[in-house]
């Protein structure tokens, strides 16, 4: 029985050893494409962008913009419950949040742009590799729009952020259009000043709203993981290529593969 214990200790430890062995091997990074194939990612001559939460890092501190607004009014939501909504035209989403709380909604939604202006605008960043993205796009001979819900002061702000006015084309956003997103209107006006056919675009979101206005406008769809919904529900909204950020979407189009 001692010796039976001994062996089994020495195949533990040996296993172990070789588990920390393999654990010291470098890391293969990868672009995290959803599809093995990346050609379709070259193949359209404009690019449509939504912004926040695919080229500026929105979501999370809005998250925390809107419990603490809710807060103030006596409403307790977990940050996984209003993220569902997240990339919805806010109307809308408070719709559905608070849908018998009518008369209030214009009142939390005004201190919520408040908030959001005041404390959260001045500290957005660039998600990875966004500006690159673009520039390549561009350099390609793609025509680039943006194309969101926010309202024009918050998109100004982005644009600064980004710092990539010199490559874009075309500036769509939520003062421009009577409907939001999950509404075609931003992406459909973009195709309007882009002189494009749907057929000839893609837009490129970080929600499942992004690619239910893409469907409706006819337009193919691109989602990127930043926006923090699961691949599966970008696939099941239509994204026909789903990637980690910008970056590996950039990643993607420069691979010997892509071209």
């Amino acid at each position: 029985m001692a010796v039976a214990r001994r062996m089994r200790r020495r195949g533990w430890m040996n296993a172990a050893r070789k588990a920390t062995q393999s654990d010291t091997r470098p890391t293969v990074v990868r672009h995290f494409a959803s599809r093995s194939s990346v050609t379709p990612v070259a193949g359209a001559s404009a690019y449509i962008f939504d912004v926040e939460g695919t080229l500026v890092d929105t979501v999370l501190p809005s998250l925390n913009c809107w419990c603490q607004t809710l807060a103030e009014f006596g409403f307790s939501f977990r940050t996984a419950d209003i993220h569902r909504y997240s990339g919805m035209n806010e109307q809308e989403a408070l719709g559905q949040l608070l849908p018998e709380s009518a008369e209030i909604r214009d009142f939390i939604l005004s201190k919520y742009t408040w908030r959001f202006r005041t404390e959260v605008l001045p500290t957005v960043r660039t998600v990875a590799g966004a500006r690159d993205l673009i520039a390549t796009l561009k350099l390609q001979g793609a025509k680039i729009a943006l194309a969101t819900s926010c309202q024009r002061e918050e998109l100004d702000r982005y644009r600064a952020c980004l710092g990539a006015d010199e490559y874009i084309d075309v500036v769509v956003s939520g003062d421009d259009v009577r409907r939001g997103k999950p509404h075609p209107d931003v992406i459909t006006a973009a195709l309007k000043r882009l002189g494009c056919t749907p057929g000839e675009a893609v837009y490129v979101g970080d929600t499942p709203y992004d690619a239910e206005a893409a469907r409706q406008a006819r337009v193919r769809s691109f989602g990127v993981l930043s926006g923090h919904f699961p691949r599966a529900d970008l696939h099941a909204a239509g994204c026909s290529a789903i990637f980690l950020d910008p970056k590996s979407m950039n990643l993607a189009l420069t691979a010997p593969q892509a071209a």
